[in-house]
């Protein structure tokens, strides 16, 4: 073998750079998506069953309209909670909740919303939701951010998922649900490419 070829099993001298993805800042126009989760134990479940079954009329009337929501994935009828505890709470999770001050100021438009939530015995589980927005005033969505966070100005510029977290707090959808204590667990905010076909 000639000895200016690396051998078979030889590693070239440098290895190929990876460039680290810059934080995007987010576009308006842009679809972006926050995914919350939390570690929730319910301390009254019968607090938490009693709230659900109150509001069961309250989602399904509610329009999109009122809420931001451009297409709204309302919960059917025939979905509303049965008596586990856990399903009881994910219909008490709006997702949206935290984001009004953001909605009213035309920062972004409500897409659509998703929770729910599951045990891994009989009082302790998971919930987990999400929010899809479009954004349509970026920088009305940074102002409201750095009202409320002014020390992290400079992050809340260069990132769009540092801009939504400080605009409206991503745990406030647990924050008055009665019955239950939390931790918070993850929260990913990311952009979702437009689908081919999808309008704009």
């Amino acid at each position: 073998m000639d000895a200016d070829q690396p051998g078979l099993f030889q590693l070239p001298d440098h290895e190929p750079q990876v460039r680290p993805q810059p934080p995007r800042r987010g576009k308006n126009r842009q679809v972006w998506e926050l995914t919350a989760t939390a570690e929730v134990t319910v301390t009254d479940a019968s607090a938490l069953q009693e709230a659900a079954r109150a509001d069961e009329g309250v989602l399904i009337a509610a329009s999109g309209g009122d809420l931001g929501v451009e297409e709204a994935e309302s919960e059917a009828a025939d979905a509303a909670p049965g008596d586990d505890v856990f399903d009881a709470l994910a219909w008490l999770i709006w997702p949206s909740h935290g984001l009004e001050g953001a909605l009213e100021a035309g920062a972004l438009r409500i897409l659509s919303v998703k929770s729910e939530a599951s045990g891994d015995s009989v009082d302790h589980g998971t919930a987990t939701w999400s929010v899809t927005a479009k954004l349509t005033d970026v920088e009305v969505l940074r102002r409201l951010a750095v009202q409320a966070s002014p020390d992290e100005a400079a992050q809340i510029s260069a990132s769009l998922a540092v801009a939504w977290q400080r605009a409206a707090d991503p745990f406030a959808p647990l924050r008055s649900i009665s019955g239950i204590t939390w931790k918070p667990g993850r929260v990913v905010v990311e952009h979702l490419p437009a689908r081919a076909g999808r309008n704009h």
